[in-house]
C-alpha cells in the first residue's frame, strides 16, 4: 500500500496513518447536550410521617401556601425562598429528584411526594418544564 493511502498492512495488523491534527478532530464535534430544564421547588423533612403531615396540611388549607409552608417547615437552605430551586438542567439535583422533574408525566403546579432521597423526604412543585431556548451552534461570527 501506498504512504498515502488511509491504512497499511503492517504483517498481520492493519495501522491507520493519521495526519498530523486529526488526534484533535474529536474536539470540534458536537456534543450531545441535553437542553431539558425545570423550574421547581421543594420542602425537605427527616421523616416520610412528617412530609406526609405537611403535605395534608397544605392540601387541607391549614398552611396558607407551599411557599409558606416551605419556610416554617423545610430543613433545606432554599426555605428561605419559599422552597424554590430556580431553574436547572438534568444532572444539578440527585436522581431521585430528576427522575420527578424532568418526568413529562409529572403534573405541574400538583404536589408530588413524598419522594425519598439521600438527604430526606422531598414534597415537589414542579412549576415549568421546557427545552433551553438559548441553544447555538457556535460564534455567529464565523
Amino acid at each position: 500500500m501506498s504512504a498515502t493511502s488511509p491504512t497499511a498492512t503492517r504483517g498481520s495488523m492493519m495501522t491507520r496513518n493519521m495526519g498530523m491534527f486529526d488526534f484533535i478532530s474529536g474536539a470540534f464535534q458536537n456534543e450531545d447536550i441535553d437542553d431539558r430544564r425545570a423550574t421547581a421547588s421543594h420542602i425537605l423533612v427527616e421523616t416520610e410521617e412528617e412530609a406526609m403531615v405537611v403535605k395534608k396540611s397544605i392540601l387541607d388549607g391549614d398552611s396558607s401556601s407551599f411557599e409558606e409552608a416551605a419556610k416554617t417547615y423545610s430543613t433545606c437552605p432554599s426555605s428561605k425562598e419559599g422552597g424554590s430551586l430556580g431553574t436547572f438542567q438534568p444532572g444539578a439535583m440527585v436522581q431521585e429528584f430528576d427522575d420527578v422533574c424532568f418526568n413529562k408525566s409529572t403534573p405541574i403546579g400538583e404536589i408530588i411526594g413524598p419522594i425519598q432521597s439521600k438527604f430526606g423526604y422531598h414534597l415537589i412543585v414542579v412549576a415549568d418544564r421546557f427545552e433551553n431556548a438559548d441553544k447555538t451552534d457556535g460564534d455567529p461570527f464565523f
